[in-house]
């Protein structure tokens, strides 16, 4: 057996470390220069006008939502297929979460089910372009326009990312972006949200900061936000990584393909990249026999490779179950690829041989199991 293989395994380097460190000497740590130069670089990535650092991805959604004026009574679209960070945010701004259910083949939000989800009282649809993978936004763009409603994407996997030429921010009301520390760049925690609209750009910087804004040599409160800032020592870190994140995104790429065509070959199903799109490669999952997934997980830590789950439903989740009577059943697909998946590594420093052993070890327990027993799930997902 090979040492253990993490299922994370962030790629900061010696120069995201001394970034950081030099912040940290300075004694300027929060709202000083390398926030507004890692915002600044940013965007400029983006293709956006404006980046917004904060402290989270979900609190990126919360900020969005709040600037687009979401109140109590609203309703906002979005998928159950995610973590439960997407929908948590409509809760805090006193709105109802309305799921809609996803494509099999995909994990996406299914923009054929969503027009009949839309009331008087929707507001406003979250996407998720989920496992590095973008949405339509070009379709769900002209539903919205049709509906009068806002995009707002959380874009947490998919930094990298675009479809149809378009990149996150492009379309939507604003894009939301996590560096929590599974995420492409990462500075442990942190998000950020890119907007277009200079003048919801600067109520969104103020918003973070308790609504607060300094006038002069004071200091005053505009407005009912929150405290959802980063650090400089986090911007300088990201900084580091952004100015290498396409070489990174090169070896994910490297390494998404050798398990796409191992897993093609083996009949496995996997999470699929659809025309026109340019996959940020965040994650790879592969979708097996619900009644087996957690038996192959276990195998698989037991021969030293490390798994996760993105992701079980958020409607299945106990609150949610509580609050809503959301009851299994409701959204079936989205149960469906739930209770199959498996989140398998998929980091640049992981190497060719560790990934020969995933493979190899995972086919063992999925095809040749599956196999013996003629079961066809796996190859007929």
């Amino acid at each position: 057996m090979l040492t253990e293989i993490q299922f994370l395994n962030p790629s900061i380097n010696e120069e995201d470390c001394q970034a950081a460190l030099r912040v940290m000497r300075s004694g300027w740590l929060v709202l000083q220069q390398e926030t507004e130069k890692f915002e600044t670089a940013f965007a400029k990535y983006l293709g956006a006008k404006h980046a917004v650092l904060t402290n989270s991805c979900t609190n990126s959604l919360h900020l969005s939502l709040m600037v687009a004026g979401i109140s109590p009574e609203d309703e906002v679209i979005t998928t159950p297929l995610s973590y439960v960070s997407s929908a948590n945010p409509i809760l805090h701004c006193g709105a109802k979460p309305v799921f809609v259910d996803v494509e099999l083949e995909t994990g996406l939000l299914d923009i054929n089910q969503v027009e009949s989800a839309i009331t008087d009282r929707t507001k406003a649809i979250i996407l998720v372009h989920l496992y590095g993978q973008m949405a339509d936004m070009k379709s769900f763009q002209k539903l919205a326009a049709k509906h009068n409603l806002i995009i707002i994407e959380d874009a947490a996997h998919a930094i990298e990312a675009a479809r149809d030429g378009i990149q996150p921010a492009a379309l939507g009301f604003s894009a939301c972006f996590s560096f929590h520390v599974a995420k492409n760049i990462t500075a442990g925690t942190g998000g950020a949200l890119a907007i277009n609209d200079s003048t919801v750009a600067e109520r969104a910087k103020i918003l973070r900061r308790d609504g607060v804004k300094n006038i002069g040599d004071t200091r005053r409160m505009l407005a009912l936000g929150n405290k959802y800032l980063a650090t400089d020592f986090q911007a300088a870190m990201l900084r580091s990584q952004l100015e290498r994140i396409d070489q990174m995104w090169q070896r994910r790429q490297e390494l998404y393909n050798r398990y796409a065509q191992a897993f093609s070959e083996l009949g496995i199903a996997f999470n699929q990249v659809a025309p026109n799109s340019r996959h940020a490669y965040h994650m790879i999952v592969v979708w097996v026999d619900p009644v087996r997934r957690d038996f192959i997980r276990k195998m698989l830590f037991a021969q030293g490779i490390q798994t996760s789950i993105h992701y079980e439903p958020i409607h299945l989740e106990p609150f949610y179950r509580e609050k809503f009577g959301f009851q299994k059943g409701d959204f079936p697909v989205a149960e469906r690829l739930g209770a199959s998946t498996i989140t398998l590594p998929l980091y640049p420093s992981l190497s060719n041989e560790q990934q020969d052993y995933v493979i190899r070890q995972l086919s063992q327990l999925i095809v040749l199991q599956e196999r013996s027993r003629e079961n066809v799930w796996v190859s007929s997902f």
